[in-house]
């Protein structure tokens, strides 16, 4: 292994090799877990694998298992990121990818249809564990009938929670943790995971979809990306906020919050609306996030929501979709700080408690081994459209 900056075709090398590496460690950590969704996070990683190199990675033994967990779990909640949804989103595509159609959906369906048409008041939308992510759960159904029901429910739940303000419509959100001074109820939170570009960008894939709804989804989008694209902030060589309450505070290089994450939903919004002025604003956003400091990216770990997976991820979509070539060299920063943190030993998180071992897709091994292995292959992956960065339903298996 070189020392200096590699070649690209060095750097592919040691990108595909982390990411077998990375898939072994984790599926050794999950072999013996008791958790339905770390089985159904291996089978996920384990089709991606399929897709992207052929061969047999265990996709089907890993789901079996992790729906087997889940039936003698008892109550099941619905999200997308640990929950039912989940485990339907993981059966569509699995079958979708041996040539067939995912059963026992209605389960699922009748699960997230319920919490969808009563979504608690007090409960964010959310991507990974709230209404959003049931949206996306409700695009990706091979069913018209429930890709309708579904949708439509959503696109009611979002109308009942919109504000409106001078500048378009938005979401409030109660932050997890507030670093303001003094009481904070709410926040206007402009990332994908928690906020409004999530919000953003689930809209435009329900704009581009097959649906009788689009046109509603198309009117609710001109008013939620105008309001998105004011909150423009440029400080600290990032364009976007984490919330507008911390407006001055630079957000972190991230998919969760900031730049990154942005730009990928702004693509998908620039492709529903035809919006020139939208596109080249993801291009701006992309640009100024790989050209800032590697020292002020907040990277703390290697994981692909927050960390130096997640930017290796997205450089290869800057290079792909942006034609920028300089994300090369930005991918081989993060990918040697993976590659060093690696060879030290197996990766440890960031969590409340301190650094320990995870091997989800999110904030785990999982995660780290699937964005290496598009940095690699550059194979489209089916696990984009449960982070909303690229239209729902557009890659089916």
């Amino acid at each position: 292994m070189t020392t200096g900056p590699q070649t690209a075709t060095a750097a592919t090398a040691t990108a595909l090799d982390l990411a077998g590496q990375l898939f072994a460690d984790a599926r050794e950590g999950i072999a013996g877990s008791d958790s339905f969704a770390a089985h159904l996070d291996l089978a996920s990683a384990a089709l991606e694998f399929d897709r992207a190199l052929g061969g047999d990675h265990g996709a089907r033994e890993a789901f079996a298992r992790g729906m087997a967990l889940m039936r003698g779990s008892g109550a099941v909640d619905p999200w997308l990121f640990g929950g039912a949804a989940q485990a339907g989103w993981t059966a569509i595509h699995l079958s979708g990818f041996h040539g067939g159609q995912a059963t026992g959906l209605a389960t699922v369906d009748k699960i997230a249809l319920r919490w969808i048409r009563q979504y608690p008041a007090e409960r964010n939308v959310d991507l990974p564990m709230g209404l959003l992510g049931l949206g996306v759960y409700g695009l990706a159904h091979p069913s018209e009938d429930a890709r309708r029901t579904l949708t439509g429910a959503v696109l009611d739940a979002l109308d009942d929670r919109l504000e409106r303000d001078e500048h378009g419509r938005f979401l409030r959100s109660t932050p997890a943790v507030s670093t303001l001074v003094g009481p904070v109820v709410t926040q206007r939170d402009t990332g994908v995971a928690h906020g409004n570009a999530g919000l953003v960008s689930y809209l435009a894939s329900v704009a581009m979809s097959d649906l009788d709804l689009h046109d509603r989804a198309q009117a609710m989008l001109s008013d939620t990306v105008e309001w998105l694209l004011r909150q423009r902030s440029d400080v600290d060589g990032s364009v976007f906020p984490q919330s507008v309450e911390h407006r001055y505070v630079p957000a972190r290089s991230a998919w969760c919050y900031g730049d990154p994450g942005i730009a990928l939903a702004l693509l998908v919004a620039a492709e529903a609306t035809g919006s020139t002025e939208i596109a080249a604003v993801a291009a701006e956003t992309a640009r100024t996030a790989i050209e800032r400091e590697h020292a002020r990216a907040r990277v703390v770990d290697a994981c692909l929501c927050h960390g130096a997976a997640g930017l290796c991820w997205f450089a290869r979509r800057v290079r792909d979709d942006f034609g920028l070539p300089e994300a090369e060299d930005y991918a081989r920063h993060w990918l040697d700080r993976i590659r060093e943190e690696r060879a030290a030993g197996p990766l440890h998180y960031l969590a409340h408690d301190g650094m320990r071992r995870d091997h989800s897709f999110l904030e785990g091994d999982l995660g780290v081994a699937l964005a290496l292995l598009h940095l690699a292959t550059g194979a489209p992956p089916l696990w984009e459209e449960r982070l909303l960065a690229v239209p729902v339903g557009a890659r089916r298996s």
